[in-house]
């Protein structure tokens, strides 16, 4: 009798258990259909307008506005490991160079996907974004296909630069800078074919880019992202660029 009963206990207690892991799966499921972000813009009226425009893009999963800022303490105290998946950063903000501020986003939000969009497209400035952990970068002036692209991409754990922002490295011929190669080189140890993918991936070129480029396949650059990312020790696109950038691979 007493076995019967704490038999239909524990069976009762297993279908509970079932049923709460089967709710938490959904709502994960629901949480992944959407990417929920923030605008970070010292212009108001930009901002308004860039909601209004984000509203007629289709991306690969519905956008979802969580929050505005115009400065710096705004933008911290909206950046929510729970909350956020997207921020799109001008460089300008009303108290803070924007730039410095994207070590401490990472650093509270490992998984915060950071879209800079800004007037500034010089090379300094942009590699300066990029060095510190940005995840793309875009111009003011794009337009509503290569935004959806770079949403897309930068979703995917993948490198963005607009059409429009070159970068170039006038230093790369220096004997620092050859010295620095160097010690790149005895340190990771890496294969000629995956150099060249970590500098392409540096230059913000999509697996698709790599792939026509190099002749390969998309699952051939997949699998050298990965054992760039296992080498390099790093989690990300991002993570793979600092690397390329610290140590004047382009």
């Amino acid at each position: 009798m007493i076995f019967n009963v704490l038999q239909g206990l524990v069976r009762h207690f297993w279908h509970l258990f079932c049923l709460i892991i089967i709710c938490s799966t959904n709502y994960q499921e629901v949480h992944m259909d959407r990417i929920r972000y923030v605008v970070a813009d010292d212009h108001q009226l930009y901002v308004k307008g860039f909601n209004l425009l984000l509203q007629r893009i289709k991306t690969r999963f519905p956008l979802e506005c969580i929050g505005e800022a115009f400065n710096g303490q705004e933008l911290l105290r909206l950046i929510n490991p729970d909350s956020v998946d997207l921020l799109f950063l001008d460089l300008n903000l009303a108290d803070n160079d924007a730039a410095l501020l994207i070590p401490k986003l990472k650093e509270l939000h490992s998984n915060l996907k950071i879209l800079c969009i800004s007037m500034y497209t010089d090379d300094k400035v942009v590699r300066e974004a990029l060095r510190k952990g940005a995840d793309g970068y875009l111009s003011k002036n794009t337009d509503l296909e290569e935004l959806t692209n770079a949403i897309d991409a930068v979703m995917d754990c993948e490198m963005f630069l607009g059409s429009n922002i070159r970068i170039t490295n006038p230093e790369r011929k220096t004997v620092q800078a050859s010295q620095s190669i160097n010690r790149f080189n005895a340190k990771y140890q890496l294969t000629k074919r995956e150099r060249e993918i970590l500098e392409l991936i540096a230059k913000g070129k999509s697996n698709k880019d790599i792939s026509a480029l190099l002749f390969i396949s998309k699952d051939t650059v997949s699998v050298h992202r990965k054992n760039l990312m296992r080498k390099l020790n790093v989690k990300n696109a991002s993570g793979l660029i600092k690397v390329a950038y610290e140590f004047n691979l382009i």
